[in-house]
């Protein structure tokens, strides 16, 4: 009967191949459509090399459609141990990441990894990288270990993560991949100590406003209505209207309140001596679960008919992405205590539930009725430039995943 000590000095004799296949990946941009890239493909590719090499009993590709990348497709990978029992505990990791933005920010190219001091630097190494290499060693340690899976053992790596999940989470889930019972982890969130186990998600609204004036010469401001300038009172307007109203508190989430913040904002006109005609900008909000996305989309139309009336102005609003959270994660699950104990096993402390703003692979499990717990240990460096890996962090992770999924995969074949 191996023990759990060995399970982690066995982990912990792949970090070199851990560094080596986080840089392998990171050399494979994976960009979705909306931000110019070709999406997941290339990367599937070598995940799937390595997992056609390892001990799971199924690999399977669930292809979804997308007529804006090459072959049309957007890979999601779903590898399966079975054991006695035909519920599943599943790591979830995604493979695609944002652009790097303004590259005169990065100190060196974001597809060219570079490890200094202990640290990997490139883009997508904390966001998602991490939780692919800890998932697939993690996962690929404990089958080498030699015992009988009790649950089945599931890793999926999923597309289309960074940009709604359409193409990755939630078409799995209309496949049916997933069934009511298995267990969830999505390293997706985490802290610099790895103190936080995320339980729960404020719904997410993307709005798009266009106000519509009439363009004029700047010295004629009389003859026109300056969209600009509506679109700039609005802003500060509704900003103002949705914090008053929607001001409800939750210490389960950092921060404990409902966020409106605008964000992007089209160019108006191309010259100063033009007054614009329109204005397009768009808000992010963040809503505390305890409130109705309809009933905060009324109260904002009721805000757009004012401003027409006063101003003369055509405003339209369009939502953009919409995610509603799902019920919160049981605190008394299965999974819950038994990353508990991993963690508190492996690192020493005991982590805490939170709620967060930002959006995982997690939420859409639990509108399904099903638990997803959200951990991992980073520096929160997500769509930074010179983002990188913690090394320590990466193999410290996949200790804990590799405990988590002994103590519910493999029951009592390990000793403790």
């Amino acid at each position: 009967m191996p023990s759990l000590e060995q399970l982690l000095a066995q982990v912990g004799s792949h970090r070199d191949e851990m560094v080596e296949a986080l840089s392998e990946l990171i050399r494979i941009p994976a960009i979705g459509p909306e931000s110019g890239g070709s999406g997941e493909l290339e990367r599937s590719r070598y995940l799937r090399d390595i997992l056609d090499h390892s001990k799971f009993d199924d690999v399977e590709m669930y292809d979804a459609l997308d007529e804006r990348v090459r072959l049309r497709l957007r890979p999601n990978i779903v590898a399966k141990k079975k054991g006695r029992s035909d519920q599943t505990v599943w790591i979830v990791a995604h493979m695609d990441t944002v652009p790097p933005g303004d590259l005169n920010s990065w100190n060196t190219p974001p597809f060219s990894p570079r490890l200094v001091d202990g640290k990997l630097y490139g883009l997508g190494t904390e966001d998602n990288g991490q939780a692919l290499i800890a998932g697939l060693f993690a996962t690929e340690t404990l089958m080498g270990m030699g015992v009988e899976m009790e649950r089945s053992l599931g890793l999926v790596l999923v597309a289309d993560e960074e940009m709604g999940n359409e193409r990755g989470i939630k078409f799995l889930l209309k496949e049916g991949v997933f069934k009511q019972g298995d267990i969830m982890f999505v390293p997706d969130h985490g802290t610099p100590r790895g103190d936080e186990v995320e339980i729960a998600e404020k719904h997410i609204l993307w709005l798009k406003f266009t106000v519509t004036g009439k363009q004029v010469h700047a010295s004629r401001p009389d003859l026109g209505t300056n969209a600009m300038r509506v679109g700039s009172e609005l802003i500060v307007f509704l900003q103002d209207f949705l914090h008053r109203k929607y001001n409800g508190r939750d210490e389960l989430f950092t921060p404990d309140r409902c966020t409106f913040e605008p964000t992007k904002r089209l160019q108006t006109v191309g010259n100063v001596n033009t007054i614009p005609g329109e204005d397009v900008f768009y808000f992010d909000c963040r809503i505390l679960p305890q409130y109705d996305i309809d009933a905060l989309r009324s109260d904002i139309t009721a805000v757009l008919d004012i401003f027409e009336q006063k101003t003369g102005t055509e405003i339209k609003m369009e939502t953009v992405q919409e995610t509603r959270s799902g019920p919160p994660s049981d605190l008394e699950g299965e999974g819950m205590k038994a990353l508990k104990w991993a963690v508190k096993r492996v690192k020493g402390i005991e982590p805490k539930p939170v709620g967060i703003g930002g959006g995982t692979c997690a939420n859409f499990f639990r509108l399904a009725g099903m638990n997803a717990y959200v951990w991992q240990t980073i520096e929160e460096l997500a769509h930074t430039p010179n983002e990188y890996c913690v090394i320590d962090n990466l193999v410290e992770d996949t200790k804990v995943f590799a405990v988590v999924l002994a103590a519910l995969c493999c029951g009592s074949q390990f000793q403790a």
